[in-house]
C-alpha cells in the first residue's frame, strides 16, 4: 500500500473553529430573535390589564433566550479562542436581557469573521459550506 499520497489538512484548527463559530451562531442568532420577541411580549403583557398565559409566555422565551445564549456563547468564544475569564463573563452576561443582545451582536461580528476567515460561507440553515475559489 503506497501512502505516499497522503496530505493531512493543515487547517485544521482552524476548520473545526469554524463549525464550533457557526453552531455557536446559529445558537445566538436563536437567542437574539427570542430576546426580541421576549421584550415585545413583555411589553404587550404590561400594558394588558389581564396579561393572562402572556406573561408566562415572555417568562418561557426569557429561560430559552438565556439557554441558547449561554451555549452559543460558549461555543463561540470558545472557537475565537478567548481566555476562559472573558469566556465566563460573556456567558454570565447572557443572564441580563439587553446586555444579552450587545454581547450576541459582538459574538456575531467576530464569529462571522472566523468562519469567513477558515474559507466557509455563512448560512444559518444547511450544512457548512466551503467558498467558491474566485
Amino acid at each position: 500500500m503506497d501512502l505516499s499520497n497522503v496530505t493531512f489538512n493543515s487547517n485544521h484548527k482552524l476548520e473545526a473553529a469554524a463549525k464550533d463559530a457557526l453552531l455557536g451562531l446559529r445558537l445566538l442568532v436563536l437567542a437574539f430573535l427570542t430576546s426580541i420577541a421576549t421584550v415585545g411580549l413583555a411589553i404587550m403583557a404590561a400594558t394588558m390589564e389581564l396579561p393572562g398565559p402572556w406573561g408566562l409566555v415572555a417568562t418561557l422565551l426569557t429561560v430559552v433566550a438565556f439557554v441558547a445564549g449561554a451555549y452559543g456563547s460558549y461555543l463561540a468564544a470558545s472557537a475565537l479562542d478567548w481566555s476562559g475569564f472573558i469566556t465566563g463573563v460573556i456567558v454570565l452576561s447572557t443572564i441580563v436581557p439587553y446586555l444579552r443582545l450587545i454581547c450576541i451582536v459582538v459574538l456575531l461580528f467576530f464569529s462571522a469573521s472566523l468562519i469567513r476567515k477558515a474559507g466557509y460561507r455563512i448560512a444559518l440553515f444547511g450544512p457548512l459550506r466551503k467558498r467558491a475559489a474566485v
